[in-house]
Order: C-alpha cells, then sequence, then structure tokens
C-alpha cells in the first residue's frame, strides 16, 4: 500500500481514474481496461524496487497505510465495484457510495 504514496504513482493513478470514469461513462469498457492496466499496472512496474521506506512518514503515505490492514484492504478493493458499476449505468448514488466506502477506514484511523 505504500508504493501508492509516491508521488509519481499517485498522479499516474489519479490520471487512470479519470480515464477510466470516461471510458465508463461512454460505455467502453476495452478502454477502461486498457487505461487502467496502462496506468496503474504501469506506474507499479515503473516503480518496481524503488525505495518507498521514507513514504510511510509523509501525509500520504500515513493515510496510505490506514489500507495496509487486511479488512481495510478488503474494502479498499471492494469499494470500486459500486463506482464502476455507477459510472456504468449513470447512476450518482452508487458512485457517491463505493467513494464513501472508500474512505470509511479513515473514520476509525483517525480516531484513535
Amino acid at each position: 500500500m505504500l508504493q501508492h504514496a509516491h508521488p509519481a504513482k499517485f498522479v499516474a493513478e489519479i490520471l487512470g481514474i479519470l480515464w477510466c470514469t470516461y471510458f465508463l461513462w461512454i460505455h467502453n469498457w476495452i478502454g477502461a481496461v486498457i487505461s487502467s492496466l496502462i496506468f496503474f499496472l504501469g506506474s507499479t512496474i515503473a516503480l518496481w524496487n524503488k525505495p518507498i521506506d521514507d513514504l510511510a512518514e509523509t501525509a500520504l503515505g500515513k493515510i496510505m497505510l490506514v489500507y495496509a490492514t487486511p479488512s481495510n484492504f478488503v474494502i479498499y478493493n471492494l469499494s470500486a465495484l459500486p463506482v464502476i458499476y455507477g459510472l456504468w449505468m449513470h447512476r450518482g448514488p452508487y458512485i457517491v457510495a463505493g467513494y464513501s466506502l472508500l474512505l470509511l477506514p479513515h473514520l476509525w484511523a483517525w480516531k484513535r
């Protein structure tokens, strides 16, 4: 999870989300898959074996470490499903529900 806190990977993932959102909205699932692979997998491969230990002390690193527990990691990954469905069907409540689920672990993490 800490690799997601790298500034280059973070920007690549934001770009991937934007392009994937566009392609899902216009019902082009092939474009969504390809853009996801390019940005998400590409940024992971580009940063492979790069030192990331120092990222734990950054603000973004601390935010990403919230998802390092098994239950929060499951929530992190499952939160994409209602967002994807909502974008495909043009249903705002599903999109909001998915992103709300994504942010839910922070309610417990920052309470401590």
